[in-house]
């Protein structure tokens, strides 16, 4: 999975990506055309489900869920559309965490001389809807084109596009954006290719200081339905300076600032949930180690993760949860408790499902 870090100028961004990244050198720098600069860094999901069953298995090796951040620059308050360059790196991301700026800093001077939270936030949505809006008439004029020429493809299948594109255009028009259609297999299909990137999930941090008001009531706004659950705030700075602290001292100013959990591992496990994923365990001696998938994923899906041999050759999967494994305490116990079964290819995988695969190697010729 890889997620954008965006937001306007002097909002914050590049202090979280340094923050977030901080433990993981070195970062790939890319600029490209020389106008958009890239960092990239891959970093751990925390989750101490992990930490129990390496605990418990004592393994050689531990492997977390991975998110790959990338901190894009780029993005201005007076853009008509962006740059064919910066287009396609948001394109290309997964989805977007954006960094709203909700500080007052005479020293840093915000580019549009306010602190507007709300205005921030409808900058860039209507900057990316403005993007989009262009691709699809850009689309439009195409069908158009291939609709009076002919010789193509057929009428219909012209037509079921057309439909499908204006549809989109009305959204744009109308709402936030695309991801306010529900879209079936077919029509996924024939957008998936434009990377819209209103259709992307995104994650509001609102990059606070501790004099900021910090609820959400600040976006309450008629098109941010789909935003007000994947909002969070937190104090980007103070995070940067706990990030270099001793654990003991790093403790100490959490507490002094009444922070229960660190605001980076919320922004990590926020994005994960944002993006609907879950994960599944695989165990041993060798190694403990979080697979992720997503909903609906099935046992063979979920084996392919594993090796595309798994999935070519299932045959079932032993499946127990780490819920029942650490009230339990032993894979003996939860046994004897008929807390292990054996599932076939039509299964599900759950949340915190630990798995081990049964399959036939394929024959190599």
């Amino acid at each position: 999975m890889k997620l954008g870090i965006i937001g306007l100028p002097h909002c914050g961004k590049t202090t979280l990506f340094s923050t977030l990244t901080h433990d993981y050198s070195p970062t790939v720098q890319i600029v490209v055309d020389g106008s958009t600069q890239i960092d990239t860094a891959v970093v751990n999901v925390p989750d101490q489900r992990i930490d129990w069953l390496s605990t418990h298995y004592h393994p050689k090796k531990t492997s977390y869920a991975k998110i790959t951040f990338q901190d894009i620059s780029g993005i201005t308050s007076s853009q008509e559309s962006f740059p064919r360059s910066l287009l396609t790196i948001l394109s290309q991301v997964d989805g977007f965490i954006h960094v709203v700026r909700n500080f007052d800093d005479p020293n840093i001077p915000h580019p549009m001389q306010r602190i507007d939270a709300k205005g921030d936030i409808n900058t860039l949505l209507n900057e990316f809807a403005l993007n989009d809006m262009l691709t699809v008439e850009q689309r439009l004029e195409n069908l158009s084109n291939e609709w009076d020429k002919g010789g193509g493809r057929s009428r219909t299948e012209i037509e079921y596009e057309q439909k499908l594109f204006e549809q989109l255009h009305d959204a744009l028009e109308t709402s936030y954006g695309i991801d306010t259609i529900h879209l079936n297999k077919q029509q996924q299909k024939l957008v998936s290719g434009f990377g819209f990137l209103t259709s992307k999930p995104m994650l509001i941090v609102l990059n606070s200081d501790d004099k900021s008001e910090k609820t959400k009531s600040l976006i309450a706004d008629s098109r941010h339905e789909k935003l007000k659950s994947n909002i969070i705030s937190l104090m980007g700075k103070l995070e940067m300076e706990i990030t270099q602290l001793e654990e003991n001292d790093a403790s100490f100013f959490m507490k002094e600032y009444g922070l229960l959990e660190s605001g980076l591992d919320k922004v990590i496990e926020s994005s994960y949930k944002m993006m609907d994923l879950k994960s599944f365990f695989t165990v041993g001696k060798n190694e403990v180690r979080a697979w992720t998938i997503t909903n609906n994923t099935s046992a063979p899906q979920a084996a392919g993760i594993i090796h595309s041999d798994m999935h070519s050759g299932f045959i079932r999967a032993e499946v127990m949860s780490f819920a029942d494994l650490s009230k339990l305490g032993s894979e003996s116990l939860v046994k004897a408790a008929g807390k292990w079964r054996l599932e076939g290819k039509e299964y599900i995988v759950q949340d915190g499902d630990i798995l081990n695969v049964r399959f036939s190697p394929p024959r190599r010729n």
